[in-house]
């Protein structure tokens, strides 16, 4: 049974895999408890909650890589469960995340990780049943633990990730060169796959079904970025930039628009941000008692 973050990690030990995290090393193991993982989710609580409590909007249905449209397995607003049925039975996959809100166990795995890696952890689940790939070649803005559930994924994974990525980044350049890694991630085993890394899945032969135990650490972007909306409510960043009655005016504009900005900037702690994203991924009394 899996239940923290050392019985996740195991063999390796914290020191280990913090040292990892840091570096974003790719790491690979073989396991040897092919159940190591099988108290965690089940194909069948995995349907059920899919079915009767997940949020339809974090629900992503595809067909090797290829996104099915919604009306395809909603109606009004809900999971039509005969047609996903019949989706599943034509090879669909389903990526549903965050999705450790609602199987008890991964939500206590997630929790113990966020107390020891002290960022944003959650969990997201992967299913498929056919031949293909639920994603197209990409690449994640978060480093991620894979824990194979059932069946198994043939993993290509590339070299030169894009350097420290995050969310919302422009579009990057895919590999051109053979992966750096090519095989297959069968239950029990180990698959660390830092931010960055371009990969792709070849679906196994029979159902599978993975969990990514998902590590999002706060950035200097993330700082600036919660700032926005202060920069919204401002007057000064509200004031339109062409409608000056002359030169001068507009001049005058923008030396006091940069004079304020800097003035924003200066107040920005970094220490504080990384403090605040801690403190809002600590457990509330609701959450622990759950626990």
């Amino acid at each position: 049974m899996v239940s923290n973050l050392q019985e996740l990690i195991a063999p390796f030990s914290e020191a280990e895999f913090l040292k990892m995290l840091r570096a974003r090393s790719l790491v690979f193991r073989r396991g040897r408890d092919e159940k190591k993982f099988e108290t965690l989710l089940d194909w069948d609580a995995f349907r059920r909650v899919i079915e009767n409590d997940f949020p339809p909007d974090k629900l992503r249905v595809t067909r090797d890589g290829t996104p099915v449209m919604p009306h395809m397995y909603l109606e009004r607003g809900k999971v039509n469960t005969k047609n996903l049925a019949r989706l599943l039975d034509h090879g669909a996959s389903l990526i549903a995340s965050p999705f450790d809100p609602y199987v008890p166990k991964v939500e206590a795995l997630c929790a113990d990780v966020r107390r020891h890696v002290k960022e944003r952890t959650y969990a997201g689940a992967v299913a498929t049943t056919g031949p293909g790939c639920a994603i197209k070649l990409h690449y994640d803005a978060q480093d991620i633990i894979i824990v194979q559930i059932t069946g198994s994924k043939r993993w290509k994974i590339y070299d030169r990730p894009v350097a420290w990525p995050v969310a919302g980044m422009p579009e990057q350049v895919p590999p051109q060169d053979d992966p750096v890694f090519d095989d297959t991630v069968r239950p029990g085993d180990f698959l660390f796959l830092p931010a960055g890394h371009w990969h792709h899945c070849d679906n196994g032969p029979e159902p599978c079904l993975h969990l990514g135990i998902i590590i999002e650490p706060p950035t200097g972007w993330h700082a600036v970025k919660a700032l926005l909306p202060q920069f919204q409510a401002d007057e000064m960043f509200r004031i339109p930039l062409t409608r000056f009655g002359s030169p001068a005016e507009k001049a005058a504009h923008e030396a006091a628009l940069k004079k304020h900005l800097m003035q924003k900037i200066e107040q920005i702690s970094f220490s504080r941000s990384v403090a605040e994203e801690e403190k809002a991924q600590e457990p509330n009394e609701h959450q622990i008692k759950l626990q």
